[in-house]
């Protein structure tokens, strides 16, 4: 399956999707179920996808990628969320940093970039966010 946001096109293997059973998957609400426990004193807010800037990662780094930390692979990953959108798991909030006025878009993600991505392949519109911290910020 292609994931077209904005100018970017991501590649999301239809295996991924058979393996989570979500090939006819049709979401029931405007995003996927939140866990407020996952983040403690921020507010938690829902974010049109349309109003998220594209992520850029460096050039050989996909979209979906696994994670050092844990061992885990891209695809463990992201099976994993959309197994947990099917059952109707709560999931952590996005991270989100708001930008200048005069943006084509509102906010930039700065976590949260698999249940993002696999969120808009689904079909949900929106996604639970939080105020994040940018980082780049920094340099």
């Amino acid at each position: 399956m292609n994931i077209v946001h904005a100018d970017l096109e991501i590649n999301l293997p239809d295996e991924w999707l058979r393996e989570a059973n979500m090939l006819h998957f049709a979401p029931k609400g405007s995003s996927y179920l939140v866990d407020s426990d996952a983040v403690r004193d921020r507010d938690i807010f829902e974010v049109c996808v349309g109003d998220v800037a594209p992520v850029r990662r460096d050039p050989g780094v996909p979209i979906f990628n696994s994670d050092k930390d844990t061992g885990r692979t891209a695809r463990d990953r992201v099976v994993s969320i959309l197994r947990g959108f099917l059952s109707g798991a709560k999931l952590p909030p996005v991270e989100v940093v708001s930008l200048p006025d005069g943006q084509v878009h509102r906010y930039k993600l700065v976590a949260g970039t698999h249940r993002f991505y696999c969120s808009l392949a689904v079909g949900f519109s929106s996604v639970p966010a939080v105020i994040g911290f940018d980082w780049n910020s920094l340099d």
